[in-house]
């Protein structure tokens, strides 16, 4: 059954007030102030934190008997992986990143690499898992322009924008020689952040389009 118009491209709603937000703190408020905002373990970092916390638990608030609960019990696993990582709970535990395959080749000690390492396999497996199960699904279904898929899309594509729009400082600095103003420097780095902020809403926004859909089919049915 084809959603309405409205619904399909709701997940853009969170990005686009991600931008906004951005733009108002970085040409209104004072650099440290937007500083200030979005620092590691600042108020907008806590926010994306809890809200992929309350995304985990609303996978599973909704109870839908027959149904497999596999896919929920991966999806919440990812979840918890992605507010653990806004924490940085590996490097409070490491010292460094072990997202990066150095970590594993250098001189970390061992037990860092045995916790480590059987974790990060875990949630790539699980992320592999999900990937082969849905991926031409979601093609399919975005070819089709069904809001589940449209969001999805959304999601990933602004997961890539925070990254090199966070990528995009060190690169500039580094092998161009480029310091951003600090005007420049507060919205971009408002606009990483609070886009980040803006990715567990974008999933709620899924969440919410699954349960509609499960209940227009059943009322179909």
């Amino acid at each position: 059954m084809q959603t309405g118009g409205w619904l399909r491209w709701a997940a853009l709603v969170p990005p686009a007030l991600a931008v906004l937000v951005s733009l108002v703190w970085g040409t209104t408020l004072p650099h440290d102030a937007v500083i200030a905002l979005i620092h590691e373990d600042g108020p907008v970092e806590s926010l994306t934190v809890l809200l992929y916390l309350l995304l985990a638990l609303a996978l599973w608030c909704v109870p839908r008997p027959g149904d497999d609960t596999r896919p929920r019990a991966a999806i919440t696993l990812l979840v918890l992986a992605l507010a653990a990582r806004e924490l940085d709970l590996h490097k409070h535990f490491t010292g460094g990143s072990v997202l990066k395959v150095s970590f594993y080749l250098h001189d970390a000690p061992l037990l860092h690499k045995l916790v480590a390492l059987p974790i990060l396999l875990v949630i790539l497996a699980t992320a592999a898992w999900l990937a082969l199960r849905y991926i031409r699904p979601l093609w399919r279904d975005l070819r089709r322009g069904r809001p589940l898929a449209v969001t999805m899309a959304v999601f990933f594509a602004t997961l890539v924008l925070t990254k090199l729009i966070d990528r995009s400082f060190a690169i500039l600095a580094e092998d161009f020689g480029i310091v951003m103003s600090a005007g420049l420097d507060a919205v971009l780095s408002g606009m990483e952040e609070v886009g980040e902020c803006s990715l567990p809403l974008i999933l709620a926004v899924g969440l919410g389009q699954y349960q509609h859909e499960r209940a227009s089919g059943s009322a179909a049915g």
